[in-house]
């Protein structure tokens, strides 16, 4: 008893110092893109350098929680599955290679004044958010590659964690898609003058980094989760007054794994992809400011 009560304790001081730790990052987040903002050449007596200044320190803030919400599902994965950091390493590295390639590629695509230093550097920011979670993900895609162990029971336990995981980390992905969006469209027509392309193009650069982090896992984990149905929910020796309700039950069964779904619609659903279109619609809106 004297354990248990002691490992509640233990558990609830975990808790508390992984919030305040989140809090901080939120904090130091918001201030470095306040900086950065402030430190942006041409703002001088520019009335929307105002709505850059605050998304730029939104961006920073919500970077600082996404670090430090993807730092607590890696301990919550953690606890149920082993997995060190060596072991996702690459496929971190990769993510980030893909990400920092892309940025660099920008005054190839839209010119030299595409790409700016306040603009690579808010960047930096949304990837050192976004690290956690890339290796939370290719933690749950390394798990998801092998049996699970346990009964069916436990078996079922632990893909439905694991979907409701993966799930979490892209909306949280997806709301950094956003922003890092919507603050390149705040800082066009003024200061470096960037191209009105700029708005559109980021957005579909930070959703495909997303996707390259997202798309592992998922399909990984969902062909963890059909082979799981197969073996487990049969369909082929049911006699035939009881094939729709097992039938039915199945049904419910792949919806609640979301066998059902596709990859896309996933990364729909997550604001990923259908973000840098809704934000170049209010990039119309954004220069009237």
């Amino acid at each position: 008893m004297a354990s248990t009560v002691e490992d509640v304790a233990l558990a609830d001081a975990e808790e508390t110092i992984t919030g305040e730790l989140r809090l901080l990052a939120m904090l130091g987040g918001a201030v470095l893109g306040t900086f950065i903002a402030w430190t942006s050449p041409g703002h001088q007596h520019e009335p929307r350098w105002v709505l850059f200044a605050v998304l730029a320190a939104v961006l920073g803030a919500a970077s600082g929680e996404a670090f430090g919400f993807g730092a607590a599902r890696w301990r919550d994965l953690g606890n149920v599955h082993r997995i060190r950091l060596y072991q996702v390493l690459h496929l971190v590295l990769a993510s980030v290679a893909v990400a920092v390639g892309l940025v660099a590629a920008t005054p190839y695509v839209l010119g030299q004044q595409g790409l700016t230093s306040r603009g690579v550097a808010l960047s930096a920011i949304a990837i050192c958010g976004a690290l956690p979670s890339a290796a939370t993900l290719s933690a749950v895609h390394r798990v998801a590659r092998r049996p699970l162990a346990g009964s069916p029971g436990q078996q079922l336990n632990t893909l439905l964690s694991l979907r409701k995981l993966v799930s979490r980390l892209l909306n949280q992905l997806g709301f950094l898609v956003l922003l890092v969006t919507l603050v390149n469209g705040a800082a066009t027509d003024w200061g470096a003058e960037l191209p009105k392309s700029v708005v559109l193009f980021s957005g579909a650069v930070a959703s495909f980094v997303v996707g390259v982090m997202y798309v592992p896992a998922s399909t990984t984990l969902r062909r963890r989760c059909a082979l799981f149905v197969d073996r487990h929910f049969p369909l082929s020796d049911v006699a035939l007054d009881n094939l729709v309700d097992k039938a039915d039950e199945r049904g419910k069964l792949e919806k609640l794994l979301g066998i059902d779904q596709t990859t896309f619609g996933e990364l729909r659903s997550g604001l990923v992809i259908v973000s840098p279109f809704v934000v170049s619609a209010l990039a119309a809106v954004i220069p009237k400011f």
